[in-house]
C-alpha cells in the first residue's frame, strides 16, 4: 500500500502541516534535531497507533498545544487518523472508531529502521523479543490480542507470587499455572509459525552484505517451545522467592550467529550494523509475503554508520515506497535508479524542494 499523504497537528517539534509522498523514494534532509525523526514517527504512529520510541503516548503532544492528531491517506481510499488528548486517545480506520489496538496495528504496512537497530543484535533480551512481536503484530492482529492477553495474565501471577512472600495463599497456584499455560502456548504456535521464514529470510539478506553463514535461533527454558506444569513445578521455588514468572515466551531471546559464532561475542560493529539491517529487511519482506503489498520503508539516519560499498547495496535492497531521512546532502537527482522527491526540514516545518 502507498502512502499518500500526511496531516498531523501538534505533534511533537513539527509545524502542522500536511504532506504529500512520491510513491516512490522520498529523501528528507535535514540537521540533527530538526524533526526528520519525528516526521517519520508520525507516519509509524498513523499506521500502528503508537511510537516507535516512547512507550507514554502524550510525550508526543507538542509542549504548547492541547492534543495531537494525526491522519494517512493510503492506496485508493484508506483514512486512518489517531487523535489524542490529556484525557483520552481516539482511533478510527475509514470513519469508523476502532476500539482495540489489535484492530489497527499494521493497516498500513510500515517498517522503521534506525541507526539505533544495532541494539536489537548486541543489546538486552528484551530488544530482541519487541523486534519479534511487532514483526508478527503487524501480520497478525489475533497476536496481538494473544500478547496483550499474555500480558496480562503475567502481571496478575506475578502480583499472587509477591503476595506468597506476605504470608499469602498457595491455593490459587493451580488456576494461574493453567492460565499461564494456555496462554503462554498461543504465544508459541504462533512464534513457531513464524520463525523459520523470518530466520530464512535474515539468512538471504545478510548474504548481499557478506555475513557468511548469518543465523538467527530462538533461546527457550520450555523445550519444543510449550509450557507445562512440570516446567513451572521445577521453578516454583526461585519464582515464589523472586516473586516473578521466570519462564515463558515473556523471558525468551533470539541469538544471532556469524559462520557458527555468536555475534555478540565475536561480530564487528560493522557486521552488527549490516546483521540489524537485514533483520529489518527480513521483517519487510516477510510482510510483503503475508499481505501481498510492499511495506512503507522508514529509514533514519540507517546508511550513517556505513561505508560506501555497504551504503550502496543497502539502497539497491529497498523495495517499495521509502521515506530516507539523513543530514547528508544528495549527490545525484536519483538514488539506485530511483526517482526522488525530496523535502527539507528545519525546526520542525517541511519543505519540497
Amino acid at each position: 500500500m502507498i502512502l499518500n499523504r500526511v496531516r498531523y497537528q501538534g505533534f511533537r517539534n513539527l509545524v502542522d502541516a500536511e504532506i504529500d509522498f512520491s510513491d516512490d523514494f522520498n529523501y528528507i534532509i535535514g540537521d540533527n534535531g530538526a524533526g526528520k525523526t519525528n516526521l517519520l514517527e508520525a507516519v509509524y504512529y498513523a499506521g500502528n497507533g503508537s511510537s516507535f520510541r516512547e512507550k507514554e503516548d502524550r510525550s508526543l503532544i507538542r509542549f504548547n498545544a492541547e492534543f495531537l492528531r494525526v491522519e494517512a491517506e493510503a492506496g485508493s481510499d484508506r483514512i486512518a487518523a489517531v487523535y489524542l488528548d490529556a484525557a483520552r486517545k481516539k482511533i478510527t480506520l475509514d470513519g469508523n472508531n476502532v476500539p482495540r489496538i489489535s484492530d489497527f496495528i499494521g493497516w498500513l504496512g510500515v517498517t522503521i529502521m534506525s541507526i539505533d537497530d544495532i541494539w536489537i543484535v548486541r543489546g538486552a533480551p528484551a530488544r530482541r523479543r519487541h523486534f519479534l512481536d511487532w514483526a508478527i503484530a503487524k501480520i497478525s492482529p489475533a497476536y496481538v490480542a494473544a500478547l496483550v492477553e499474555y500480558r496480562k495474565i503475567v502481571r496478575q501471577r506475578n502480583r499472587f507470587l509477591q503476595s506468597l512472600n506476605e504470608n499469602g495463599s498457595r491455593k490459587l497456584f493451580e488456576v494461574f499455572d493453567e492460565q499461564l499455560i494456555t496462554s503462554g502456548n498461543e504465544i508459541y504456535r504462533r512464534r513457531a509459525a513464524k520463525l523459520p521464514e523470518l530466520r530464512e529470510i535474515f539468512s538471504g539478506i545478510g548474504a548481499h552484505f557478506s555475513l557468511r553463514k548469518l543465523d538467527m535461533n530462538y533461546k527457550t527454558e520450555c523445550s519444543d517451545m510449550e509450557l507445562n506444569e512440570q516446567i513451572l513445578r521445577r521453578v516454583r521455588s526461585v519464582e515464589i522467592a523472586r516473586g516473578q514468572t521466570v519462564v515463558g515466551p515473556h523471558r525468551d531471546d533470539l541469538l544471532f550467529s556469524l559462520n557458527g559464532h555468536s555475534m555478540q561475542h565475536y561480530a564487528s560493529e560493522g557486521e552488527e550494523r549490516a546483521a540489524s539491517i537485514s533483520l529489518k529487511l527480513a521483517e519487510a519482506e516477510m510482510l510483503y509475503r503475508a499481505r501481498g503489498e510492499r511495506p512503507i520503508l522508514l529509514l533514519d539516519e540507517v546508511s550513517a554508520e556505513l561505508d560506501a560499498t555497504k551504503r550502496d547495496i543497502l539502497l539497491g535492497l529497498l523495495q517499495g515506497q521509502v521515506l530516507f531521512a539523513s543530514t547528508r546532502a544528495l549527490e545525484s537527482d536519483t538514488i539506485a535508479g530511483r526517482k526522488i522527491r525530496v523535502f527539507h526540514i528545519e525546526r520542525g516545518k517541511v519543505e519540497i524542494s
